[in-house]
């Protein structure tokens, strides 16, 4: 997963990227809930609203826009017990539709594996982001295909929970 996650980073192309996702793959927002996500169509919006300085932020928020051509950098981790299976309160989840609860059945029963990313632009002020990743195996639609997937089969990001999005020192 974490060599999925590498190419993905490296992935230039919006529209590529979104082959990462699931086409179901979910997203909250603890920070902002109206950046949450029921659909893959949904995070590749936001993700070239992004690119294009349009980064989502709540009013009282002063979230660092990304510098054009600043350097990104990451750190990935895996998630363990109880973290694996912590989605956040009944707020944060609401806008997409599920309770906390369900979501912990949904990632029990679809056998989800969890990593935590930590995003940041070099200099300046610098965004940084962070966000508890979701994996799941799933049957993979025909032309979606990616080197690491064997039989029809491949690892596809199926949930993300921002945690933090702002300014680097936090």
């Amino acid at each position: 997963i974490k060599k999925q996650y590498h190419t993905y980073r490296h992935t230039t192309d919006v529209h590529a990227q979104g082959l990462f996702f699931s086409p179901t793959c979910m997203q909250t927002c603890r920070p902002n809930p109206s950046y949450c996500a029921t659909s893959r169509e949904q995070i590749v919006q936001y993700l070239a609203d992004a690119r294009a300085g349009n980064i989502h932020s709540s009013p009282d928020s002063s979230t660092p826009k990304p510098k054009p051509n600043s350097q990104s950098r990451y750190t990935i981790r895996p998630l363990n017990l109880p973290a694996e299976l912590e989605f956040g309160s009944p707020e944060v989840t609401k806008p997409i539709g599920y309770a906390p609860e369900e979501l912990v059945e949904l990632a029990k029963k679809e056998g989800w594996v969890g990593m935590r990313v930590d995003l940041w632009d070099e200099g300046g002020e610098g965004l940084c982001v962070k966000v508890n990743y979701w994996w799941r195996e799933e049957d993979v639609r025909r032309g979606e295909e990616m080197v690491e997937d064997v039989g029809g089969k491949g690892w596809r990001q199926c949930f993300h929970d921002i945690v933090y999005l702002g300014g680097r020192e936090g």
